[in-house]
């Protein structure tokens, strides 16, 4: 039977992030982000809320941008996986959930996220998108791509054009 570790969610951190190094030279970034559900309480009628902490660990190239664009009260979509370990203090066993990132995305207002935002392409960043952006040439007028010809793959000639056919009125079996 299959299963599904994923989390998914959109706060403000609560602290500058913590970057250090592996001794094998991978970034870890460690964050902690608050989330916030508000509610009317039906007995009294005020409104209410809870903050919930969540400690998120990032990894390579992600830590490095998180810790360079990222601050305290600054908003962030992350999505990853739960991972629990166990620690012993003082003689007595305890447990740590984190997420694990595996994709984030700055959220606010464009200068919340300093420069990254000019090399952020829409959508999500995730582990080899990044590397990829980096290596890639920044196109400056994405109207210079021109559409890929056509090949006629052994239908007519006067085929080329394709049409999207819409049903209507006369395609109503009844």
């Amino acid at each position: 039977m299959a299963s599904l570790n994923k989390v998914m969610i959109i706060g403000n951190l609560g602290r500058d992030p913590e970057v250090s190094y592996t001794p094998g030279g991978i970034a870890v970034a460690k964050l902690s982000i608050a989330t916030t559900d508000i509610w009317n309480d039906k007995s009294t009628g005020e409104k209410r809320e809870r903050t919930e902490w969540h400690r998120i660990v990032f990894f390579g190239k992600q830590a490095e941008t998180i810790g360079r664009y990222m601050s305290k009260g600054k908003q962030l979509y992350v999505e990853g996986r739960l991972q629990t370990s166990s620690y012993e203090k003082d003689g007595i066993t305890r447990y740590s959930t984190d997420i694990i990132a595996s994709n984030f995305q700055f959220l606010g207002q464009k200068q919340d996220a300093g420069g990254f935002q000019q090399q952020q392409q829409q959508g999500f960043v995730d582990n080899n998108s990044y590397q990829q952006q980096q290596q890639a040439p920044q196109q400056k007028n994405p109207q210079q791509y021109q559409q890929p010809q056509q090949q006629n793959l052994g239908g007519f000639p006067e085929q080329q054009q394709q049409t999207t056919h819409r049903p209507g009125d006369d395609d109503i079996p009844f």
